[in-house]
């Protein structure tokens, strides 16, 4: 859905921290290092960082409370054990401990559900991970925890507020806030995006319907193309015939295909999460190098440049042997 707003004209501003955000005649100016911004209205969607961002420009109406939950990411001979998702009864803290089939044929197992002090921790433990499977094996007991391939946790922006944050500010007038979103937030993504557009129209903004949108893209999924399919799309590009994620089947044409596509990936982790590649068993042990390696070369920037997620994750720092020998 991003890749379709940039086509439609939508413009991004990356690893754009906000530092600062002033009240203006004709709506806000919103500071980014030396960068600024103008805006008529404001969407704030800053997930663990919201009530910051509001508390830069209008009353404090809320407060983001992290909430840190650890998984385990089982192999795909685990992931027939269920064909749904299963629940636990629900709590104060949330929908409890799931274990649920993923999209690509693994099994996901978690989370807990922990308060934590920093919105940046997504270390994991062995306190939480061990609640997990304890939690885990009372709805399906037959998991083989052997065959865990990652452990992850991911952080929620919960609010004090029972409820979805879906308001305009009262206290600065243009400026929405979409905060404090709990489970299921991904699945009510398109709906609040919906009421957020209520919203504008409602307080002043004039909606006009874009009469040549865009409403698709086209993403190539090798794998599941038919065997006539594949060998006409190697013999249109051979990029398409080599196989960069071994346990994926990811090729270095769908790799490519990502580093072009409008929003540019610039990360190894940011490639996994594209198009697949290092999802598989031994999470990148064996492509992360060659994805890599096709960073580097269709973006023309030195290996060492290329970082695994987020700035100052850098893979390499520079050779540890040239070769030749010294006379």
């Amino acid at each position: 859905m991003a890749d379709t707003a940039k086509l439609n004209g939508v413009d991004f501003f990356l690893n754009s921290k906000v530092d600062k955000i002033e009240k203006t005649d004709k709506g806000y100016c919103i500071y980014s290092g030396k960068n600024k911004y103008e805006a008529s209205y404001i969407v704030n969607a800053a997930g663990l960082y919201s009530d910051e961002i509001n508390n830069l420009v209008a009353d404090s109406a809320f407060k983001i409370i992290p909430v840190k939950g650890e998984y385990y990411l089982m192999d795909k001979n685990q992931g027939t054990l269920v064909n749904r998702v299963i629940f636990q009864c629900p709590n104060k803290a949330g929908k409890g401990v799931l274990v649920s089939p993923t999209v690509h044929g693994n099994l996901i197992v978690g989370p807990d559900a922990q308060e934590i002090d920093s919105a940046d921790d997504v270390s994991t433990t062995q306190s939480g991970l061990d609640f997990v499977r304890n939690k885990a094996v009372k709805s399906v007991p037959n998991i083989n925890f052997r065959e865990s391939i990652r452990n992850f946790a991911g952080v929620r922006a919960t609010s004090e507020r029972s409820d979805f944050i879906i308001e305009e500010s009262k206290t600065a007038k243009g400026f929405i806030n979409l905060a404090g979103i709990k489970s299921p937030g991904l699945s009510s993504a398109p709906a609040i995006a919906l009421e957020c557009i209520k919203i504008l129209n409602n307080i002043g903004l004039e909606l006009k319907e874009k009469d040549n949108f865009i409403d698709e893209r086209k993403k190539v999924n090798f794998k599941y193309l038919s065997p006539d399919e594949k060998a006409a799309l190697i013999k249109k590009n051979p990029l398409y015939g080599r196989v960069i994620c071994r346990c994926e089947t990811i090729t270095e044409g769908e790799i490519v295909d990502a580093l072009h596509s409008p929003i540019t990936p610039t990360t190894v982790d940011a490639i996994k999460k594209r198009c697949n590649a290092g999802m598989g068993r031994c999470q990148g042990g064996f492509c992360g190098p060659r994805v890599q390696e096709i960073i580097s070369r269709e973006l023309d920037i030195p290996m060492t440049d290329v970082e695994l997620n987020k700035k100052g994750t850098y893979i390499l720092t520079g050779e540890t042997k040239k070769g030749g020998m010294e006379q």
